[in-house]
């Protein structure tokens, strides 16, 4: 029997789109759009749908691959695909399996407009002060820079559904931190594979000669230089190929990315070697040994470090092992105690463990650690800002929340609330300490909640008044009284929307829902700030030595019940929020 094709044509203002259904040859079907007239294809997605690849050709050159769950009918929602770049040209997407009498060909959307505009961050379990992406699937934070005030965010994304796969730089802008506008995915898969985690900076001297037209100011300084991010290319030929190192980079300020045409910059070097995180390395002594600087991960918990002069070639200089964890290396210099003259370096790995030290810009020379300041399954995978003024000079990061749970929504996975990063002496020696940035305090409403009290019993909990509703940042401290603390029967407790945290004196250990850290009291004190959105609660322990993100959803539709209760000679609690 003579098999046949389908073909239909359909005339929409000027541009020709063709579904093409080859189902009765090889299940496969395409849409040809010719030319490309709108910026993006919206594609329909049914999460938990079957699979399938879809291919993009360009004037009959392959682009790019990627696997989504094709909805045959009633999509949960429409994924991005950005074509604006190919305008006047013929493309063609070929999906290679379809399944027999799927309706997506005639669900296909193409507009000027990212998807759902219209229902977007209206979630019911959309984070309100915590990043999520509009649609699709992220996990860790990636190219986090500063540049003429704003704030770059980029993420690991699964633009076409809501589990791991195909990885993709998102992009998101910010000029405060917290309330973000995201743009169309910066980097997509090519042929050296997918984008896996990386950074960014600002290569303000240019070093890299991609501005091929750079402009000065009467200073000399160049006022248009290029900002340069790195990724790990990998899992080309569906899951088959090596990791390598890849570069990208913008003439307009972050808006586009292009691809280095030599990439890869590195070569596979071993196993997973991958997550560069890149910054300049200042030589205070002699600024002609200025160069820039590449932490790498290697395998197993073995990192290396890395030179550059022009951010193209890169030379091996040390290798750093056994740090406790693997994968999403960062290293950054503070002042211990605010002072700029007793400063220290610290590496920091996926899970948070760091090691503390000092860098002559060829070794990192290990001086104590590794430690740990998060605790909990969900925090994983942070990196810091690069490029903040030095006026302002604080080093801020994001962490993935991973692991949280966010039943029929179409989007998966969130950050923590930006954080900032000090190093200050304690008892035991200096530590990395984190708190929220300040920028969240704008976030607060007028006229806070305070309440002061005594505890009454750890079976008489204290309901705090006034406190309603689902978004807080909540400040409490106990001033522990002059009693016998070690007893482990000493617990101070609080609870709300059914998350419990509890601090026992005797073992001197905070306990949120499960997840225990060290803590021992300062100045006979016990602080805590506790943030809760929608979906998450992040905890913040005297100052900052100890955090915990703990990722839940409230399914059970628990009221905000905010209560504290201890025995009643143990501690005297103030609180505002």
């Amino acid at each position: 029997m003579k098999k046949s094709t389908l073909i239909l044509s359909l005339c929409l203002f000027g541009a020709t789109f063709t579904y093409t259904d080859l189902s009765a040859q090889n299940n496969s079907q395409s849409f040809e759009s010719n030319p490309v007239t709108k910026k993006f294809i919206l594609l329909p997605v049914k999460t938990g749908a079957t699979k399938t690849w879809i291919t993009v050709n360009v004037e009959g050159v392959w682009q790019h691959e990627f696997e989504i769950e094709l909805a045959p009918e009633n999509p949960d929602f429409y994924a991005t695909l950005e074509v604006g770049q190919w305008k006047g040209k013929n493309l063609v997407l070929t999906a290679e399996s379809v399944v027999p009498g799927s309706k997506w060909l005639s669900l296909i959307q193409t507009s000027d407009q990212m998807s759902d505009e219209n229902l977007v961050y209206r979630e019911d379990l959309r984070p309100q002060f915590h990043f999520a992406p509009r649609r699709g699937w992220t996990n860790d934070p990636n190219g986090l820079v500063y540049y003429k005030g704003t704030y770059h965010l980029f993420f690991q994304h699964n633009p076409y559904g809501t589990s791991w796969g195909n990885m993709t730089w998102g992009h998101a802008v910010s000029t405060d931190l917290f309330h973000w506008n995201e743009m169309p995915d910066a980097v997509i898969p090519d042929k050296n594979g997918v984008v896996f985690s990386g950074s960014a900076v600002v290569d303000w001297n240019n070093t890299s000669g991609l501005q091929t037209k750079p402009v000065k100011d009467n200073t000399g300084k160049i006022t248009n230089p290029p900002l340069v991010a790195f990724y790990t290319s990998t899992l080309a030929n569906r899951g088959k190929g090596k990791s390598s190192q890849s570069m990208v980079y913008s003439l307009d300020e972050g808006k586009s990315w292009i691809k280095y045409p030599g990439n890869p910059i590195i070569p596979h070097i071993i196993a997973e070697n991958r997550d560069p995180k890149v910054f300049w390395y200042e030589d205070k002594q002699n600024p002609n040994n200025s160069k820039w600087t590449m932490a790498l991960y290697m395998d197993g918990e073995d990192y290396a470090l890395f030179t550059s002069e022009n951010l193209i070639q890169w030379n091996k200089i040390c290798d750093i092992k056994n740090l406790g964890c693997s994968e999403c290396p960062d290293m950054f210099e503070l002042p211990v105690d605010g002072n700029k003259q007793k400063s220290r370096w610290v590496f920091w790995g996926g899970n948070g463990k760091y090691l503390i030290g000092n860098f002559d810009g060829k070794e990192f020379k290990i001086e104590s650690g590794p430690f740990t300041s998060k605790y909990g399954g969900n925090d994983y995978a942070a990196q810091s800002y690069s490029d903040i003024p030095a006026n302002d000079g604080r080093r801020i990061q994001f962490s993935w929340m991973q692991g949280g749970e966010y039943p029929n929504m179409p989007f998966n996975q969130q950050f923590t609330v930006p954080r900032n990063m000090t190093l200050c002496t304690t008892p035991d020696g200096i530590r990395l300490f984190m708190e929220p940035a300040k920028e969240i305090e704008k976030l607060r409403i007028s006229n806070p909640i305070t309440f002061s009290s005594t505890l009454e019993g750890s079976d008489k909990p204290i309901q705090v008044p006034g406190i309603k509703g689902e978004l807080f940042d909540i400040e409490i401290q106990f001033d522990l009284k002059s009693t016998n603390v070690s007893d482990t029967n000493n617990v101070l407790h609080t609870e709300i929307f059914g998350q419990k945290i509890a601090y026992n004196l005797g073992t001197q250990t905070i306990d949120l829902s499960g997840i225990k850290a060290p803590l021992a009291p300062v100045n006979n004190q016990i602080k805590l700030r506790l943030l809760i959105d929608r979906t998450s609660i992040e905890l913040f322990a005297n100052d900052g030595i100890i955090a915990i993100a703990k990722c839940f959803v409230n399914k059970d539709k628990v009221p905000c019940n905010f209560t504290i209760s201890g025995n009643k000679d143990l501690a005297d609690v103030q609180l505002v929020a």
